[in-house]
């Protein structure tokens, strides 16, 4: 019974609340009221806020309810403990008729937070928490809509300076859950995410900018995640991008960053060697030479055959990226193209070229060590001593797993396979090989090692 009385008391109260302020209210001049009035705003300031720093929504609510209706320009308090206030009574309600009313209270007051002290803080910024709020009460059943209404106008007001930072998350999974539900809104969503990886971009080269390295790698794990959505999402194919993007890059050959987009979209689900890369690729590459371009311009002359100008534009991609981990596996690229055409010696030079930019790259000495077991059969005269060669293969795969501890079972299931081509012992000894001693494999391997025997 008293809980019956009580959720009609906090119905009464809402109601009266929802009314217009108090007649002859001042929010500018006089935004405590005058006289007795001033008295009774600040003292329910006071009890709203002890009550609800202790948690006691409940003793909270009445002065919360007299100041929200009296004096609500007085303090900024009113809107932060408010939706505290009826969070709690949403969440002890069982009748849904008053979660509703709960909820529309909440959205209310980050209306009339707005109102009163939308020059303290961002707008977006409140929307954004409004959202929040939003999502929290309603749970599995918000309305995605009304989400993606709230979040973009929120970051379309902030953009690259959006806070929170993960409401360019929570946007783009209302944007995506829109697509999903309905197939018409694709070019909404494809114009969403590429709109707002740009914003993350520049926020991130913001954080840089101002030494905040926790928030630039907050970010990176926030555009990691958009970015993961739209690749499983479905509408970034490649034909939907490339249709998305056909008359676009042309009008726009002369603008950089609509350029680097176009790339930065097709290479992100796989598209690197449709046309349009290739033309958006050359297009960039003749304005502003970039890694990405040249990458674009190398895998063209692959397709073409043109082996040369691919080396050239590898290269030229490695030197100008600025991410070593990717220029190594640019030159890591160009040692599979070199020995794919069994030119062994080129591909190990790119493959320790590959080194240079990230001495830690497992792969490459994996690649090395394949291309000298790939060539023991002719680097002796003596067909007896190509158990040397898996020698020099094995101590390359035994680097491998040293530097980079994620090649390590591959690298172990080589070095079994090789250590069984060793030479063996009698054939050693035949040949006055000694288990120990130090031997140089000849022929473009040219390197030392010590004589194991199996």
């Amino acid at each position: 019974m008293r809980k019956l009385l009580l959720s009609g008391l906090v119905a009464m109260f809402v109601v009266a609340a929802a009314t217009a302020q108090k007649p002859g209210y001042d929010p500018v001049k006089a935004p405590y009221g005058h006289g007795e009035d001033s008295v009774n705003c600040r003292l329910n300031l006071s009890l709203m806020q002890t009550s609800a720093k202790a948690e006691d929504y409940q003793g909270a609510l009445k002065p919360w309810l007299s100041t929200y209706e009296n004096c609500p320009a007085s303090s900024k308090n009113i809107y932060i403990y408010g939706p505290r206030i009826f969070k709690a009574l949403h969440g002890e309600a069982t009748d849904a008729a008053k979660k509703k009313e709960y909820l529309d209270k909440v959205m209310e007051i980050y209306d009339t937070r707005l109102k009163y002290f939308g020059d303290d803080d961002a707008k977006g910024t409140i929307l954004a928490y409004k959202a929040y709020d939003y999502m929290e009460l309603m749970g599995e059943n918000a309305d995605q809509s009304v989400v993606y209404n709230m979040l973009n106008e929120a970051i379309g007001e902030l953009k690259d300076k959006m806070n929170p930072l993960d409401a360019y998350s929570y946007f783009m999974v209302a944007s995506l859950s829109q697509y999903l539900s309905d197939s018409a809104k694709k070019d909404q969503y494809i114009s969403d995410y590429f709109q707002t990886i740009a914003y993350v971009d520049q926020a991130i080269a913001n954080a840089h900018g101002a030494n905040d390295e926790t928030s630039a790698d907050y970010l990176a794990m926030v555009k990691d995640g958009i970015v993961k959505g739209f690749v499983n999402s479905g509408a970034g194919d490649c034909k939907t991008l490339a249709e998305y993007y056909a008359d676009k890059v042309e009008p726009n050959k002369a603008n950089k960053e609509f350029l680097n987009e176009v790339l930065d979209a097709l290479g992100s689900v796989g598209c690197s060697d449709t046309d349009l890369y290739f033309t958006a690729s050359e297009y960039l590459y003749h304005l502003e030479p970039s890694a990405g371009a040249a990458i674009g311009l190398a895998n063209k002359s692959l397709r073409d055959k043109d082996y040369e100008t691919a080396l050239k534009y590898y290269s030229a991609a490695a030197k100008m990226e600025t991410d070593k981990n990717k220029a190594s596996d640019y030159m890591m690229q160009l040692a599979g193209i070199f020995s794919n055409q069994r030119n062994f010696a080129k591909a190990r030079q790119a493959a320790y070229d590959a080194l240079e930019y990230n001495p830690n790259n497992g792969e490459a000495y994996i690649l090395i060590a394949q291309l000298y077991a790939s060539s023991a059969a002719n680097i002796f005269p003596e067909p007896e001593k190509a158990g040397l060669v898996y020698l020099v293969a094995v101590d390359k795969l035994q680097k491998a797993r040293s530097v980079d501890p994620g090649v390590a079972s591959k690298a172990n299931n080589l070095i079994n396979r090789y250590s069984a081509a060793f030479m063996d012992t009698e054939t050693a000894f035949m040949m006055g090989i000694k288990a120990g001693e130090t031997v140089t494999i000849p022929g473009w391997i040219g390197e030392t090692t010590t004589v194991r025997l199996r």
